[in-house]
């Protein structure tokens, strides 16, 4: 247990004081603290946090010397502690043919149905992320879910990492989706030197991080929403897919954000950090 977490015994029971300290060694009233915890759930993706990922917040941005017990107890007290907020997903990594120590070694590509009211429409978003640092590394929003829509959000992707035409034995793995089986797209993935790799049917375990942000996006970004227009949609999923990639943080990548864990290049815990999956 840290300093600032340090038990008293009083009259044979301990407790915990009401406050913590900053790195200048200043003490933090509990009650700030409870304050600072409901600026970060006032923020579009601090709302879906637990209590872990809300430490790694107070630690970072307050510089708060606190450790994820007592931001739970806090968090009970102020009674935002739930199940929804506490589940945690989990998926079994059933495909274990891939160890990947760095970012552009493993993609994966999945496609999500948005229904658009105003219009009766069914728009598609297609989406590639990174599984190393779990950026959202291009997407496509469009009325078809085609070749030309996986062949256009796949050279997007190249362009935005600096890859195109040095994609260094790169996996982009995919469902068995009539898009992704498409004549058209498997000539782009050869041409540009991509193992694209298909997962069993019926399979969805083995794309399991795209499959999770579906979820995330799902969840925190369509669910309760009624589009009127294809615009809409589209700026609502531009803002969160922004969002996401600059301001949500991942326990799977040291409690930072995609953006911030891609651009560490020199940063020890990403040398030593190996996926299997």
């Amino acid at each position: 247990m840290k300093n600032s977490e340090k038990q008293i015994v009083f009259k044979g029971h301990s407790y915990i004081p009401g406050y913590s300290y900053n790195s200048k060694n200043q003490k933090v009233n509990d009650v700030i603290i409870q304050k600072y915890i409901t600026e970060i759930r006032a923020d579009e993706f601090g709302r879906h946090y637990g209590y872990k990922k809300i430490t790694a917040v107070l630690n970072r941005r307050y510089l708060l010397i606190i450790n994820k017990k007592k931001v739970y107890r806090l968090m009970n007290v102020m009674g935002i502690l739930n199940d929804r907020t506490e589940r945690v997903r989990r998926y079994k990594r059933i495909c274990k043919n891939h160890k990947i120590a760095g970012s552009n070694q493993l993609w994966e590509m999945d496609t999500k149905y948005v229904f658009i009211a105003g219009t009766k429409e069914v728009a598609y978003l297609t989406s590639i992320i990174d599984v190393f640092d779990r950026s959202i590394v291009a997407y496509d929003f469009s009325l078809s879910a085609n070749a030309s829509a996986a062949e256009r959000v796949t050279l997007t992707a190249l362009y935005n990492r600096n890859i195109k035409n040095y994609t260094n034995g790169l996996t982009l793995r995919t469902d068995n989706g009539s898009q992704f089986i498409a004549h058209k797209f498997e000539k782009l993935c050869i041409k540009e030197k991509i193992v694209h790799e298909r997962i069993p049917v019926h399979s969805p375990n083995y794309n399991a991080h795209i499959e999770s942000y579906h979820r995330y996006l799902q969840d925190e970004c369509l669910a309760g929403k009624m589009f009127l227009t294809f615009d809409e949609a589209k700026n609502t999923i531009e803002r969160y897919v922004d969002g996401y990639n600059t301001k949500r943080v991942h326990s799977s990548i040291d409690y930072r954000t995609p953006e911030e864990f891609y651009n560490l290049k020199n940063c020890n815990f990403k040398n030593k950090l190996v996926i299997s999956v």
